[in-house]
């Protein structure tokens, strides 16, 4: 007997490693990308904030209604742009949440592959000491018989 384990499906745990090393990767690429835009969402509502305050501050001081005018259009845009990134946010959250369940799948099919290659070395260990056993009860008898 064979004194080597061989796994037949060796190629396809290894592609099942390789897949899901690239899904690992592909969900840090995406996790990036969502602190970005959390990042830019943040930069905008704080930069909201900020023009709230200033106008606040400048109509209790009196101001020209040109320069009201002008905020108010600014802080529309804001929200625009907020709006926008918002759902940008939400959307990449969506992918993550997609790239993270695919990462699942491809854990369990390698988890699947690597419990199958166990069994097999079980059994191919099993198979060995079962013929290192019989070789050595061949082995017993004929030395009784040559004796």
């Amino acid at each position: 007997m064979n004194d080597r384990f061989n796994f037949k499906l060796q190629r396809v745990l290894d592609y099942r490693e390789y897949v899901k090393d690239k899904k690992c990767e592909e969900l840090a690429k995406y996790r990036e990308m969502l602190e970005l835009e959390k990042n830019t969402l943040h930069r905008l509502q704080n930069q909201k904030k900020t023009v709230a305050s200033e106008m606040d501050e400048k109509c209790s001081e009196g101001v020209k209604v040109a320069y009201l005018v002008q905020c108010s259009r600014y802080m529309n845009r804001l929200k625009d742009f907020i709006v926008r990134q918002t759902a940008n946010v939400s959307d990449m959250e969506k992918q993550v949440e997609i790239c993270r369940d695919q990462l699942i799948d491809a854990s369990k099919k390698k988890e699947m592959m690597d419990r199958l290659k166990a069994r097999h070395y079980e059994r191919f260990v099993y198979h060995l000491s079962k013929e290192q056993e019989k070789q050595l009860e061949d082995l017993v008898n004929n030395r009784r018989s040559t004796i």
